[in-house]
């Protein structure tokens, strides 16, 4: 058909302008109070390094075997204070410190450290060339999907939040998943190995130790469970406010020419206020966790201080080892804050993942068989008793019966509203008719497919776009 659509707007017929907006602002921009399924996000979210098994598992025994050599490491200094300290309290000063073996055992803790570095460093080097290509993959699949949607869809987003989606979200995904994932793994690693040499050199201390875990896990989930939904209301509002910005820029002349101004500065302030109420309390939430954490962990010392000194000084335990497990406390109460705080990133990384699976998991177009292709279409357009509507409560097109001759012009006038582009739309198959049918040169168009009937049709919106 060689006569060109031209279309006085480019947003669906039958509903205003403004209340276009408002109807986006409302569908997308409002915080929920939590994830749908935290757990299964999480596990989608996993699922996605499927690919890259074999590198998940060198990367997972590289830290097993370094937080192993951090975890021997005081005990073999605690053996080096015995050596200095015994040789120290020797009264006939006759053999006095053993610096040979004191040397020996500093150089073999040296050793230790410098290779749980390198296997740190490497296995933090590895882990993030698998999160990069895990997000390129994601970043892959976005596109692929946003093409393959009904424009039905893309019209009931925000252009900004849409985009707030796969930029900022997968951004988010990508910082999230790149600084939880290897403080995780170590963290939970050291935490059973501390907890393991800790038993070892005092079941008394270690017990003492472990009494605060509980404490640890309460404030941990108490500080998580608030901060979970401040992350979700904080990424909801960015999107929203994109969407804002977006639309405000994109129809600054409709803005301008119907006084629009003071409401759109209104709703912007309105949505700024939000988002900062949203980031700063989830902000303050995850910072929270670390200074409490720190002070169930010097509590956890003062008790082994004191019950070791104790110890010590009726002969039942070496200073050495006392020594080592205060280090083995440290050890074992950081973990537990770094945990905490990684499981907040980890938890905005997954609300972000949620709203980028929503648009992966969204509805596309029916998938379409090939079919003969004719090489000369004459361009005969006919409705016959069609009825459509975006909306099922809000009827706009029934029964509508014309027909467009070859080589004739037809114009469709009426105001905003009335379905001018909405015809449009329906001849190029952007959206599905509710009944009736529309037919080129007497076939189906529901029969043809999408790529076959838009190569014979040319679009010309009011804002037009050209391209090769």
């Amino acid at each position: 058909m060689n006569d060109k659509a031209s279309t006085t707007a480019a947003k669906p017929a039958g509903l205003p302008g403004s209340e276009i907006r408002n109807t986006r602002m409302h569908s997308v921009g409002m915080p929920v109070e939590k994830s749908e399924n935290f757990s299964e996000v999480s596990k989608r979210l996993i699922r996605l390094m499927s690919g890259e098994k074999f590198l998940v598992g060198v990367i997972i025994a590289m830290a097993v075997a370094s937080v192993a050599l951090v975890v021997a490491g005081p005990k073999i200094l605690g053996h080096a204070t015995d050596i200095l300290f015994n040789g120290l309290m020797k009264r006939d000063g006759a053999t006095g410190v053993d610096f040979t073996a004191l040397h020996h055992t500093l150089e073999f803790a040296l050793g230790l450290y410098a290779v749980s570095f390198l296997l740190s460093y490497s296995q933090t080097f590895m882990l993030a060339g698998v999160v990069q290509r895990t997000m390129f993959t994601l970043r892959a699949d976005v596109e692929a999907k946003i093409h393959k949607l009904p424009l039905s869809y893309i019209d009931k987003q925000s252009r900004g939040d849409l985009l707030s989606r796969v930029t900022n979200d997968i951004d988010n995904i990508s910082q999230s998943l790149q600084q939880s994932l290897s403080q995780l793994i170590t963290s939970l690693l050291t935490i059973v190995g501390v907890l393991g040499m800790m038993i070892w050199v005092s079941p008394i201390l270690a017990l003492i130790a472990v009494i605060t875990v509980p404490i640890s896990v309460l404030a941990m989930k108490q500080i998580a469970n608030r901060s979970k939904a401040k992350f979700i209301a904080q990424w909801s509002h960015t999107g929203a406010l994109n969407g804002l910005i977006e639309e405000t820029f994109t129809g600054h002349a409709i803005v301008k020419t119907f006084g629009r101004q003071r409401e759109v500065e209104e709703r912007f302030a309105t949505t700024s206020e939000k988002l900062y109420d949203a980031g700063f309390g989830a902000q303050f939430m995850s910072g929270s966790i670390q200074p409490a954490m720190m002070f169930v962990g010097n509590l956890n010392y003062l008790m082994i201080a004191v019950v070791g000194g104790l110890k010590v000084a009726s002969g039942t335990m070496g200073l050495g080892d006392v020594q080592a497990f205060i280090q083995y406390s440290r050890q074992f109460t950081m973990p537990l804050t770094q945990t905490a705080s990684m499981m907040n990133v980890l938890q905005s990384g997954v609300a972000s993942a949620e709203r980028v699976f929503q648009v992966l998991d969204a509805e596309e177009e029916s998938v379409e068989l090939a079919s003969e292709t004719y090489a000369e279409v004459q361009g005969r357009i006919a409705f016959e008793n069609v009825s459509f509507s975006y909306n099922p409560d809000r009827p706009l097109i029934e029964n509508l019966s014309l027909v467009a001759e070859p080589g004739t012009t037809v114009a469709i006038v009426g105001p905003t509203g009335a379905g001018k582009t909405t015809l449009v739309n329906l001849i190029m198959r952007f959206y599905e008719l509710n009944s009736g049918r529309i037919t080129l040169d007497g076939r189906d168009i529901s029969q043809i497919p999408r790529s076959e009937l838009r190569s014979h049709v040319g679009m010309v919106l009011q804002d037009t776009w050209l391209f090769g």
